[in-house]
């Protein structure tokens, strides 16, 4: 496997190859930042999220500044991996995103044309989000909606998702972080979001020379 870049080389790549080549050469391989000393730590962070989740272990991917050692956010790049930042997981799975994505159908068909105001607020977020192929599943709040049972199986599966990676505090190489993930609908789309924030962080660059 071929040494981690520089921060000079990975801003000289992002400058002057494809997005996509970036985010496949760089952002999204190799072992990550964090578990350089403990590979085995992500292979303990992979199965475990699987199991909970019922997922592919290969599916659940650490990102950000954890994978690659400094911010990938575009108001934060290049800020350094440090002992108190968080550890971000992208977890691919289309089946429960199409769960969720179906229960908000069948919550909102039979009233598609008249939602209560607080409901057309709710659902005006989660179109966002489907749109651009993600959810926060743990983030996902039901204070005040309508016919909340309709909704039961999102809300299954926002507790599930706080449990599953807050319970990863239990292994020592996790406690004291903050874990979280965020689900995808398929590859594509976390690689078409990495892109996106790389496009950003170009933009800057750029204005900068």
């Amino acid at each position: 496997m071929p040494p981690r870049p520089t921060l000079e080389e990975f801003q000289t790549a992002l400058l002057n190859r494809p997005l996509d080549e970036v985010v496949a050469n760089y952002v999204l391989t190799g072992t990550p930042f964090v578990f350089e000393a403990q590979p085995e730590a992500l292979l303990r962070l992979q199965n475990h999220v699987a199991r909970a989740l019922s997922v592919h272990a290969a599916n659940v991917i650490v990102v950000g500044s954890a994978q690659v050692g400094f911010s990938l956010s575009p108001d934060n790049f290049p800020r350094r991996f440090s002992r108190e930042s968080d550890i971000d997981v992208a977890v691919i799975d289309e089946p429960l995103f199409d769960r969720v994505w179906h229960t908000l159908l069948k919550w909102h068909y039979p009233r598609r044309l008249n939602l209560p105001t607080g409901d057309w607020r709710w659902t005006s977020d989660r179109r966002k989000e489907l749109y651009w192929g993600w959810f926060v599943p743990d983030r996902i709040r039901f204070t005040g909606l309508s016919l909340p049972t309709a909704l039961k199986p999102i809300r299954d599966c926002s507790s599930l998702w706080f449990n599953t990676f807050r319970s990863l505090s239990r292994y020592p190489e996790f406690a004291g972080r903050d874990v979280s993930g965020r689900l995808y609908r398929t590859r594509e789309h976390l690689n078409m979001y990495q892109a996106e924030g790389l496009r950003q962080i170009r933009d800057v660059l750029r204005n900068r020379e």
